[in-house]
């Protein structure tokens, strides 16, 4: 049997990386970057070939085109795929195992790893209400169940990314808050073990000698790299996701609550307990952008949603948040409340007696108010001024770019001269002072409720760096994959400064 042997595998790979490190120094040896983000992987299709309400990811064949026209781009050149975090959204995936098939697939992966599991233990090891309804937690595990569904419902992504190893290239996986189950060294080694098992399959139609072990050990294993935070390559280029810059999606403490479950952040609960049960019966609603929008949309169209969401969702999803995490979200509020309610007290007493305060200095003689209306209204555009501020200040709402930590990193490390995130799933790219910072942007579907904005053609964005003749990685733009012309284009995007 095999399983032997992919341990030894196993325990190179770990003794490689150096995963955990806050920054990892990578040199890549003259091969060209591309870099993709937040492509949210869930569950995929289903038996009826329908998805389901929580799945974000639709393009697996698109994907699959785009690497191969990439390595068409490439004419025989070495590559680097980076996938900025969020590549499988292991939030997302709430479905269980149900047959006797399913529990012998999940026992048999285990093993495959190094976990021995009953099948007696796994069959009883969601027995509690909580996660029947919202989904397997974040045992190593239970993790591993996650990602084989993934793989099973999205079997052209994966075989993408396998061929492209196969074709002598190289993938770094960095974490994102969506896929902080990548800190487990043994999902790694089962996420290395998938691809293994579908570059062999297409090597065996050429080589059928060709083992299992050797293309893991080979192929695979020297060829896959995963990232906890951030990463420099070649000195210069700057890369990480970019939510621990997002109040909601930080890590606060140590990556475990104990050793057998993560320490996931304040808005993973809201996605793992509310938005999830949402997307069940009204799919798209976290794509709502911007993400204020959500809530008087669900009002609108979906009015029993939103009031279930607040009576029910919302109240569960506020006993189930650790304490520390409200102490970090909300440890200034004590201090802004006491100065809010005042003001908000004195405006609605302001607004309430202008329209006398208005009559009376009209009857003045030789005096000609324009009455109540355009105070009123200039009362209202303050309290909502000042309340923005509040909200800002505590930085209650999610970030829509990150250029401002970007030039913070660039500040502080003059050697870099190229950054790149993701996370907010908005492209962007800016230049100053000669050096560039990016955002990749994102492959799912992006719902726009802001009329100033655009989105239709906003998705399958990505960065693609080349090589100067000194060797040097050079500047590029922000492109986009249209998948119906077969070609790639520089991204349109219009400045907001």
């Amino acid at each position: 049997m095999e399983t032997n042997n992919f341990q030894e595998a196993f325990r190179c790979c770990e003794e490689m990386e150096n995963y955990g490190d806050p920054l990892v120094k990578i040199s890549a040896n003259g091969a060209e970057i591309i870099v993709i983000s937040d492509l949210h992987l869930a569950s995929g299709r289903m038996l009826d070939g329908r998805y389901a309400g929580t799945e974000n990811f639709f393009a697996d064949f698109s994907l699959y085109r785009f690497i191969h026209a990439m390595l068409s781009r490439l004419q025989g050149k070495r590559a680097i795929l980076v996938i900025n975090g969020d590549v499988v959204d292991f939030l997302r995936i709430i479905e269980l195992p149900q047959s006797e098939q399913d529990f012998q697939n999940w026992q048999s992966l285990l093993q495959e790893v190094g976990i021995v599991k009953s099948l007696q233990e796994l069959k009883g090891c969601f027995n509690n209400w909580k996660e029947k309804t919202f989904g397997l937690k974040t045992d190593d595990y239970k993790s591993i169940w996650k990602l084989d569904k993934c793989v099973r419902g999205h079997s052209r992504f994966f075989l993408a990314l396998a061929e492209w190893i196969g074709a002598g290239n190289q993938i770094i996986i960095s974490k994102g808050n969506h896929d902080l189950e990548l800190y487990w060294g043994c999902v790694r080694n089962a996420f290395r073990l998938m691809l293994a098992k579908k570059l062999h399959g297409q090597l065996q139609k050429k080589d059928p000698g060709e083992s299992l072990t050797n293309v893991l050990t080979q192929r695979i294993a020297p060829n896959l790299l995963f990232i906890d935070d951030a990463m420099v390559i070649d000195e210069t280029f700057y890369i990480e996701h970019g939510h621990r810059y997002d109040k909601f999606t930080n890590v606060v403490g140590r990556p475990l609550l104990n050793k057998n479950e993560l320490n996931i952040p304040f808005g993973s609960f809201f996605n793992r307990y509310i938005l999830n049960q949402i997307e069940l019966a009204y799919p798209y609603s976290d794509n709502v952008r911007p993400t204020q929008n959500v809530l008087p949309l669900l009002i609108r169209e979906r009015f029993f949603v939103a009031l279930k969401l607040m009576l029910w969702y919302v109240p569960f999803t506020v006993l189930m948040i650790p304490k520390r995490y409200f102490s970090y979200m909300f440890r200034q509020l004590a201090l802004i409340v006491a100065i809010v309610v005042p003001f908000i007290i004195a405006v609605l007493y302001l607004i309430a007696s202008m329209p006398k305060a208005a009559g009376h200095l009209q009857s003045l003689p030789g005096m000609n108010w324009p009455g109540s209306t355009l105070a009123k209204s200039f009362a209202s555009l303050a309290a909502s001024y000042f309340l923005g501020r509040i909200v800002a200040y505590l930085q209650l709402s999610e970030p829509s770019a990150l250029d401002v930590p970007a030039m913070k990193i660039f500040a502080a490390n003059p050697q870099y001269q190229l950054i790149t995130m993701g996370h907010t799933h908005n492209p962007d790219q800016r230049l100053k002072d000669g050096r560039w910072f990016y955002n990749t942007g994102t492959w799912i579907p992006i719902v726009e409720t802001d009329t100033a904005e655009i989105r239709d053609d906003q998705t399958y964005t990505f960065l693609h760096f080349r090589r100067h003749e000194s060797g040097q990685l050079t500047p590029t733009v922000v492109e986009r994959w249209d998948d119906e012309a077969a070609r790639a284009e520089a991204l349109i995007m219009v400045s907001d400064d």
